[in-house]
């Protein structure tokens, strides 16, 4: 019986998918009120921090993910039309 997993790149399309979603969902005023406290890290206001730090990570891990998603093979080019429409 064959096998019915999805196969590793399908795995990666799918949460490739949902890295935009995550990035959503962690920006929403909800999220980011937990992170409004009067309180700084290095200097730096916390609420500063965690959304410049969310957004390196979204980015990185959506770099990460294009070079996993990469096709492995390069596609064959296309050979040229044989036949002619001009008369």
């Amino acid at each position: 019986m064959p096998s019915t997993s999805p196969s590793r790149a399908a795995k990666f399309r799918d949460a490739a998918f949902l890295l935009p979603l995550a990035g959503c969902f962690l920006l929403m005023p909800p999220v980011i009120d937990l992170f409004s406290v009067k309180a700084s890290l290095f200097g730096i206001p916390v609420i500063v921090a965690y959304i410049f730090g969310l957004w390196s990570a979204l980015i990185l891990v959506a770099f990460w993910f294009s070079r996993r998603l990469r096709d492995p093979e390069p596609r064959a080019s296309v050979p040229p039309d044989t036949v002619s429409t001009e008369r």
